[in-house]
């Protein structure tokens, strides 16, 4: 007996067909694309371990983005902080005390080969990477350093350096040349005093002598004051030793000796007929001696004081000479920004480093930072500046004693020997070199994570295409038999039976 058509179970044969054209066509997505699904909801129990490490993927990109960017910088900081040191090298190796050249032409062509230098300075240290300026710390959006016309000659009704040098210089000599010091005599007795408490001028330090025929009572009070007693005529070859205090912190000594006939130099004085005469002669040749000493060494010394002044270093503030009158002044003003140019205007932070800083890892920040006011590029700047607004001719007597004690002075500023000083060029390379180290370490671990966790999500989203392949195959065989089958079945009419 045939029963009716449903007999035959060809709706659950078409249920079947369809689901295996179903796997077949996700199969052949699948090939082409090598994806496990097209959409998070087709991976099933798999999706939330996929989303975080996704998240996870997405951290470690981040970080690497970033240590790329920074080591841009770091390279460009690399390069700058070479060419400082190189500019650096080039200042104290030129710097030689007495090295006048032929005909002197180091005289002339010296200041000029310094604001040369600076020139090249400020053009480091204005550097920038795609409109972000480095040497500024956290202040990235304009040059942290004036032009050097700025910086030496003023701009917009503000002073310069040459301008606060000379106020400081007229400070620091008086009215007279002689450094702030008043030489007197009564009798016997020569005695020499600063004219203030201030900091300006030789300052006393110290007093000695070799000779039986003086008695000495040194520096002492505040202005101090020392006095020299003749109670002999002194003989020739006797020296008399006094210790001044250069407005830079150095000290410089002036050695007066007797002798029997005219004095050949301002720093000898003639034995007299009496300890009184005597007394005279080194009144007069005192006198002669701070004139000398005041319009060379001091006049150098207060050039470099007058930049420790201008140049500020970190945490510093910009001072000049409170006057007019200046040769009488006892003491500074803050600058503003309406009478004085800043030579640096970035930002001014006690950790400079920190001023500019990048996460690198969950837990690791790279701090690059650079400021252009620190301690060894400010000094770099100081040394170029005074030797830049110098002047020296052959003409003129002073010159070569100022040369050389600014030559001395850079050589002792610059030497090696400061490597190890904070803030040294050296120093900030060094700090880079740890940044960079960290970023190096940091993205090695991030290599290392990133790999796995691409293996992880490979697991999850990749398609084993040998699998695919073979799925395919067996599952397009099966397909083909099936409707091989069904279109049978779909011949089982009464009809046909019939035939």
């Amino acid at each position: 007996m045939i029963v009716n058509k449903n007999y035959y179970p060809t709706s659950l044969g078409f249920s079947a067909v369809s689901q295996m054209r179903d796997r077949f066509d996700t199969l052949q997505v699948q090939l082409a694309t090598g994806k496990n699904a097209s959409q998070l909801s087709e991976l099933g129990n798999n999706r939330s371990y996929d989303l975080n490490l996704r998240a996870v993927k997405s951290r470690i990109d981040g970080y690497s983005n970033s240590i790329q960017m920074v080591n841009l910088r770091l390279d460009f900081l690399d390069n700058a902080m070479s060419q400082l040191d190189q500019l650096e090298a080039d200042t104290r190796s030129s710097a030689a005390p007495g090295g006048y050249g032929s005909d002197n032409i180091n005289l002339t062509s010296g200041p000029a080969l310094a604001e040369s230098r600076m020139q090249e300075l400020v053009s480091v240290l204005n550097l920038d990477v795609d409109g972000r300026y480095l040497f500024g710390g956290s202040k990235t959006d304009a040059p942290p350093v004036a032009s050097v016309s700025a910086i030496l000659d003023g701009e917009g009704g503000r002073d310069g350096f040459r301008t606060i040098a000379a106020e400081r210089l007229q400070a620091d000599q008086g009215a007279d040349g002689r450094g702030r010091l008043t030489v007197s005599r009564v009798t016997d007795t020569v005695t020499l005093d600063e004219d203030g408490s201030h900091p300006f001028g030789f300052k006393l330090s110290t007093l000695s002598s070799d000779s039986a025929d003086v008695s000495l009572t040194a520096p002492s009070g505040d202005p101090a004051s020392l006095s020299v007693q003749f109670t002999g005529t002194a003989s020739a070859g006797d020296k008399i030793r006094v210790g001044l205090t250069l407005p830079d912190g150095k000290e410089q000594v002036i050695e007066l000796t007797a002798v029997d006939g005219a004095p050949s130099s301002p720093f000898e004085f003639r034995v007299g007929a009496s300890a009184e005469l005597t007394a005279d002669n080194f009144e007069v040749a005192l006198g002669s001696a701070l004139d000398h000493v005041g319009s060379r060494e001091l006049a150098s010394a207060s050039n470099f004081a007058a930049a420790e002044n201008f140049f500020n270093g970190v945490g510093e503030t910009v001072q000049r000479v409170d006057g007019p009158p200046y040769d009488s002044a006892t003491g500074f003003v803050a600058a503003t920004a309406a009478d004085t140019v800043f030579w640096y205007t970035g930002e001014d932070s006690s950790d400079p480093r920190r001023t500019v800083s990048a996460r690198v890892d969950e837990a690791v920040r790279a701090n690059y930072g650079v400021q252009a006011n620190e301690s060894g590029i400010a000094e770099m700047m100081r040394n170029l500046a005074v030797m830049a607004s110098s002047t020296f001719s052959a003409s003129d007597e002073t010159s070569g004693d100022r040369f050389d004690y600014i030559a001395t002075q850079q050589q002792a500023r610059l030497a090696e020997s400061n490597n190890g000083e904070p803030g040294s060029i050296e120093m900030i390379t060094l700090d880079l070199g740890l940044a960079r180290a960290s970023t190096s370490a940091a993205q090695e671990r991030h290599t290392a994570h990133g790999s796995q966790v691409d293996e992880l999500l490979a697991g999850i989203e990749e398609a084993p295409i040998e699998q695919v392949a073979a799925e395919l195959l067996s599952l397009q065989t099966r397909l083909q038999a099936s409707y091989e089958t069904i279109s049978q079945i779909s011949q089982l009419t009464l009809v046909n039976f019939l035939r």
